[in-house]
């Protein structure tokens, strides 16, 4: 990279940020992707098309996407040199499995239709999912590899039908040796320094002491250093030593062969591998990408627009999670969002106003996210958000002092603009922190005032902050440039850090040494100094920069306002169309069920004319009065059984009105269900009506409407609480003979909790004996339910099993 470049570069802090994206990376080709990620590195449009590819997959599941790096296995493994050791083999069998989920989650993608490719990019080309589609799978030697190796990457020869029975002779041998050496050890302990077996230039052996090594008759394979004990190999272990040690050659010659085999066949696909690697490493750039951006909570800005417009944007090192990232100390205040509009009619800005006011943090934050936004990176602004594309970063910001150069701050600064003038291009972006600084006022300003001519004229977007009121003047008539400034809080002499475009600001030197404590008269002499004109125009920006923040305080209560009433509009159109569903549904219901009862009454009806008929036709045997009687009991039965069911009808939910005042003490009706009650309890949206029987009912405000305390006393003289149902006078018995098993809940739940409500003790429900269902389903109605103490058979007298007694509580 370009060492001017990387100056520029390093003074609005991007490889700070460079580096923190790259800490997301999991495989060598990411980080090297994006350890040299710079803006006019050419990959900007594929990162922004790939992380929009992504994001919708790796936001709904990560696994999908799971990396798990073999960069290192592979070196190991394409290495003609040397073998692998289990630890490659484990990270290649794992990193191959993850390639295989990756390349068949990306490959599955499909870019929308609706929506165009990022500029610079084709969609037939340069998606993830179009290479994932053309690479070839690992499947083959991820099973082979899961076939001859465990999780931890050791050689499974059980699982490798040429080394399974070379394996199983050599552990037969293995024991064959062991069981003897143990023999001996229990026949003659007396004669080892310990009882353990121990191995020695491939031989198992046994540890003698010197002096009992007649004890044990062998060969001596080796001392230890203080000549205490020799091992021994006893002669009764020699044969199946030698047993041991062939079939060890043996397995090992075979383990090696098939070693051999396999690398040359993982090596033949050369290819392929660095293919894989390649796409990885893609993917682990993007996958960082993503992760930065969840990390700032940021988005990708639109860019390559004539205007350069940043709505709530934040320096990401003032962002508490990335503080914290970068293990840095936590800031003493809230960063505050940087809203700021140029277009290429007027790209020039001018900030000034107090020291520490934040004038260098908003050139750093322009142009630190201007430089990620170029890059690919996701920025921490809002939606909408729209930036150009620069040709050139130039950033004159801090003391460029050098001792070992011989050049004071002022020099520093003129040789530093000098390299701008001479590299800067038209859409290039300059940042210049306090211009005009270092020598006196008038020629610095003065030479500000040219530069800032030059670079306008050059087509530049420019930033500058200076304490010149000169420059901030001439801004004011300059079309190209406008004012802003950073507002200060002058009673604690802290900035604020809101930007505000459209007016100067004042340095108040004067104002800051005052609260300072610098003494009366001093200050005084220098107001005397300052003149009256220049006191004019510095209470006239006081004025200014007064009023303009009265407006914003009033414009942020206004947004707020409005957003309130957005709010409630939208519960209000949810209300709406609760209540249209509702009513739809409630008349659905009633159709249904009123074509119920008129079913039911038509057929009881032929059914009671046919039976008529047919006693007419016996008449001799004919009771005129008995078939009289009978005749009205039927009909009373019909029209008891009609009145249940259209009684049962639910009604029509109401929209609420406005919610009613309450006040503790006070009298209060519900509305869906009439029971009316005295207010014992009225916590935020939720009130406790008790009733003239002692029973307690909670509802929200919105389901109650207030009472005079006249209209209240008038029910309780008459000794109850008046409860109004808009269908049904509640009475202490529900007839459900002839509905439907599966479509009684409603009836059964409502029936009780009005019984509740008007204070009775007992209630039927009449089911009669039919089938069973109908009272099987009552008593499934019923159960658990806490208001109720107790379910029985009603009394023979009332009905028998044919009704279901309830006592409440």
């Amino acid at each position: 990279m370009n060492p001017n470049l990387l100056s520029e570069l390093e003074a609005v802090e991007f490889p700070t940020l460079r580096a923190l994206v790259v800490q997301g990376t999991r495989t060598r080709r990411g980080r090297v992707l994006l350890g040299t990620m710079d803006p006019w590195d050419g990959r900007a449009p594929l990162r922004r098309l790939r992380q929009r590819e992504l994001e919708g997959l790796w936001e709904s599941d990560p696994s999908a996407l799971a990396i798990a790096a073999f960069d290192e296995a592979t070196d190991e493994v394409l290495n003609p040199v040397g073998w692998p050791q289990p630890e490659h083999w484990r990270q290649l069998r794992e990193g191959l499995g993850s390639m295989a989920t990756l390349l068949g989650s990306i490959a599955a993608l499909s870019w929308p239709e609706d929506r165009p490719a990022e500029p610079g990019t084709h969609l037939g080309i340069d998606p993830l999912q179009i290479t994932a589609a053309l690479l070839p799978a690992p499947e083959s030697i991820v099973e082979l590899l899961a076939r001859s190796f465990t999780e931890d990457g050791q050689l499974d020869p059980l699982r490798v039908p040429a080394l399974a029975e070379l394996h199983r002779e050599r552990q037969r041998c293995y024991q064959a040796v062991q069981q003897k050496l143990q023999k001996i050890l229990r026949d003659v302990p007396e004669a080892f320094q310990e009882l353990s077996i121990v191995e020695r230039n491939g031989r198992f052996c046994l540890p003698v002491r010197t002096e009992r090594r007649g004890s044990v008759p062998g060969l001596v394979l080796d001392r230890s250093s203080s000549g205490a004990t020799v091992f021994m190999e006893p002669f009764e272990a020699v044969q199946a030593n030698n047993d041991f040690v062939e079939a060890e050659a043996d397995y090992a010659q075979a383990v090696q062969a098939f070693l051999r085999e396999l690398l040359e066949r993982l090596r033949s696909r050369r290819e392929d591998f660095t293919a894989w690697l390649a796409f990885q490493g893609e993917v682990d750039e993007i996958l960082a990408l993503l992760r930065w951006q969840r990390l700032c909570e940021g988005t990708l800005p639109a860019l390559d627009t004539p205007r350069m417009c940043l709505l709530e944007a934040r320096h990401p090192l003032l962002l508490p999670q990335v503080r914290a990232s970068l293990e840095l100390e936590p800031l003493g205040h809230e960063a505050i969002p940087l809203s700021l509009e140029l277009d290429q009619r007027r790209p020039g800005l001018v900030i000034s106003g107090s020291n520490t006011g934040g004038k260098t943090v908003v050139l750093k934050t322009v142009g630190l996210l201007a430089v990620l936004a170029q890059a690919g990176c996701a920025i921490p602004a809002r939606p909408g958000t729209e930036l150009p594309t620069l040709a050139t970063l130039h950033a004159d910001i801090g003391d460029h002092q050098t001792l070992i150069g011989s050049l004071s701050t002022f020099s520093s600064h003129i040789l530093h603009l000098r390299r701008i003038l001479g590299q800067a291009k038209s859409g290039g972006l300059v940042l210049l922190d306090e211009l005009g600084t270092g020598t006196d006022p008038k020629e610095g300003a003065a030479l500000g005032i040219a530069l800032l001519q030059a670079l306008s004229r050059r087509q530049c977007w420019v930033l500058c902050s200076t304490h010149l009121g000169e420059i901030s003047q001439w801004a004011l008539r300059h079309e190209r440039f406008q004012n802003a400034s950073v507002q200060f809080d002058e009673e604690r002499l802290a900035p604020t850090y809101r930007l505000l475009v459209g007016m100067p600001g004042q340095s108040r030197a004067l104002t800051i040494a005052a609260k300072l404590g610098l003494p009366r008269f001093i200050l005084d002499h220098a107001e005397k100094v300052l003149g009256r004109r220049e006191q004019d125009w510095r209470d006239f920006l006081r004025q200014l920069e007064a009023e303009r923040t009265r407006l914003l305080e009033e414009s942020d209560d206004l947004a707020r306002q409005r957003e309130a009433m957005e709010k409630d509009q939208r519960i209000l159109a949810e209300r709406e169309e609760t209540l249209r569903r509702q009513q739809e549904k409630f008349q659905r219901d009633s159709k249904e069920k009123l074509q119920r009862v008129l079913d039911f009454v038509d057929h009881e009806s032929k059914r009671l004319v046919k039976e008529l008929k047919e006693k007419q036709r016996e008449a001799s045997a004919l009771n005129p009065d008995r078939l009289g009687t009978e005749t009205r009991e039927r009909v009373k039965t019909i029209e008891q059984i009609a009145r249940t069911e259209m009684g049962a009808l639910p009604a029509p939910s109401r929209p609420s009105g406005p919610k009613v005042e309450l006040r503790l003490d006070g009298w209060a009706r519900h509305r869906g269900l009439g029971v009316e009650g005295r207010v014992v309890a009225l916590k935020g949206d939720r009130v406790t009506l008790q009733t003239a029987q002692g029973r307690r009912l909670e509802a929200r405000v919105g389901e109650l409407e207030a009472l005079v305390r006249a209209e209240f006393e008038a029910a309780q003289r008459q000794g109850r609480v008046r409860v109004h149902a808009e269908y049904q006078a509640i009475e202490g018995e529900l007839n459900l003979i002839g509905r439907a098993s599966d479509d009684i809940d409603f009836e059964v739940h409502r029936f009780v909790e009005e019984a509740l409500a008007s204070g009775s003790r007992f209630i039927r429900i009449v089911h009669g004996h039919g089938t069973g269902k109908l009272k099987a389903a009552v008593r499934a109605a019923l159960k658990g339910h806490p208001a109720i103490a107790r379910i029985e058979d009603a009394p023979q007298a009332q009905g028998g099993a044919g009704a279901t007694l309830l006592t409440l509580r």
